[in-house]
């Protein structure tokens, strides 16, 4: 069962919930407060910062200046955090991954803003001290916020000062010992008044029709919704065994209630998988579609941000190693090479020469140890990953990501897709500068067929489990594991 261990109160004798906490607000108000404190802090960050630099530093203070910008960053921020679902209490209390969504969806929020500001060309009537303060603060504030809010409402929901719906448990035995009360608030908005348990059938026996038993607890169960106001009843019992599940509905047909049936133990791990609208039904992604479009929005916008700003300051670098190259040996600086890109479709790829060959065809042979064929400045050049650098411009073209998988030469992609299932599906994503794989140390030279089936499963494994807050990840590890200087 899905919905497990905390600790909440409950009469022993009767499974009614202890009468010893008070009840302060509604489970409903829960999302609507936590937006609003966002809203509210958000702005009250930017009309403060603006007005103590204004008083500061210029003749006066105009409010709606920074109350346009914080609007706009508070409609960013609450809708990207609306959209990945972060609002729903029980994700509330998932502090670390709460703080996380905070900081990489208010670096989407500031870039919006700043978007804006260039677009509509209001840069000299706005203050970059100002704006550039209020998004620090805010990458301290919200995170923060985020994380009292948490530890609140857990508190909240340990006490009783979250009053859910009234709701009665019905369900086998074995099934009620794995339903936590304190859950039942947190994941489904309900307040647990009683429960009632029904008999367990012998083990392998399905179809088995209600025992006298059974037909006498649910006439119990009736009888106490219809005199004490219960707003929903909620099952926990085998999916498997549905003549008895139908039995149970039947029965339960005459109040005119809501019924809620829990995933049993079987089912709640295929559960935790996403599920998508299946026309009247649901069905269950077992494997993940291409990034929507909100998704890739994100995406791409962290990658214009990174590449942008990599290319202007290594520009005087690029110079360097330009020279370094033409000094060392004879040849184009940029070595370009046909990779197969998103969707399978086909792309030059851009880095900085390191060998004395430009092998682009049927047949490419992967670098190894002490190739004869890499150049004296290409040796350090792949040694510190600085021949990836051109591929920058790839990004900005949109042709590739910063984090992805690495794309293969085309000869390697049609000799790996036979050999490797599963091989196909990293094309559902942009191929990248840096992956996964490469940060567990699944760089260079594959000469084991074993060897390249590690760094596809890595691949996959990011596709299945992409997340801005990983990208943002996988680069700060980027940075470390080049210094490993195990490349060649």
């Amino acid at each position: 069962m899905s919905l497990s261990t905390d600790n909440v109160r409950i009469d022993q004798a009767s499974g009614v919930r202890g009468s010893g906490t008070v009840a302060r607000f509604d489970y409903a108000s829960v999302t609507p407060l936590f937006m609003l404190t966002d809203v509210a802090l958000i702005l009250g960050l930017s009309v403060l910062v603006d007005f103590f630099f204004s008083t500061q530093f210029s003749a006066g203070f105009e409010i709606t200046r920074p109350l346009g910008i914080g609007i706009l960053a508070a409609v960013a921020f609450v809708l990207t955090n609306v959209s990945g679902g972060l609002y729903k209490p029980w994700r509330m209390v998932r502090l670390v991954e709460e703080t996380r969504a905070a900081v990489v969806n208010w670096t989407f929020a500031i870039f919006l803003v700043a978007t804006v500001i260039f677009c509509l060309k209001v840069g000299d009537s706005t203050s970059r001290l100002s704006t550039g303060i209020f998004a620090v603060l805010g990458f301290v504030a919200l995170p923060a916020s985020r994380w009292a809010l948490g530890i609140w409402l857990r508190r909240a929901i340990r006490t009783g000062a979250v009053r859910g719906r009234p709701s009665m448990l019905i369900g086998d035995a074995a099934e009620l010992d794995k339903v936590v009360p304190a859950q039942m608030l947190m994941r489904l908005g309900l307040d647990e008044v009683r429960r009632f348990g029904l008999s367990t059938p012998a083990p392998g026996i399905h179809g088995s029709a209600l025992m006298p038993a059974d037909v006498d607890a649910l006439k119990s169960a009736l009888q106490f919704a219809r005199q004490n106001r219960i707003e929903e009843i909620v099952l926990a019992m085998p999916w498997s065994d549905i003549e008895r599940l139908d039995a149970v509905r039947a029965k339960l047909r005459s109040v005119p209630l809501p019924v809620k049936l829990l995933p049993d133990e079987v089912m709640s791990e295929l559960l935790d998988a996403p599920r998508v609208d299946f026309g009247a039904s649901i069905a269950i992604e077992v494997q993940r579609a291409p990034l929507s479009r909100f998704e890739l929005a994100q995406k791409r916008s962290l990658d214009l941000m990174v590449a942008s700003v990599a290319m202007l300051l290594l520009l005087p670098l690029f110079t360097i190693i330009a020279t370094a190259i033409k000094l060392d040996s004879r040849g184009p600086v940029i070595f370009r090479q046909r990779r197969n890109g998103f969707g399978g479709r086909e792309f030059t790829i851009f880095k900085f020469r390191s060998m004395t060959v430009m092998e682009d065809g049927s047949k490419v042979v992967q670098a190894q140890r002490h190739d004869k064929r890499v150049t004296r400045v290409g040796r350090f050049l792949r040694a510190s990953s600085l021949d990836e650098l051109p591929q920058l411009l790839n990004v900005l073209l949109g042709q590739m990501s910063i984090v992805g998988p690495r794309p293969h030469a085309i000869a390697h992609d049609d000799e790996y897709s036979k050999l490797i299932s599963g091989y196909a599906f990293r094309h559902h994503v942009k191929p990248g500068i840096t992956g996964w794989a490469q940060v567990q140390g699944l760089r260079g030279e594959t000469p084991e067929l074993g060897l390249m089936e590690r760094r596809i499963e890595m691949d996959l494994w990011y596709i299945n489990n992409w997340s801005v807050w990983l990208d943002l990840r996988i680069i700060l590890r980027t940075f470390l594991e080049v210094f490993r200087n195990d490349a060649y």
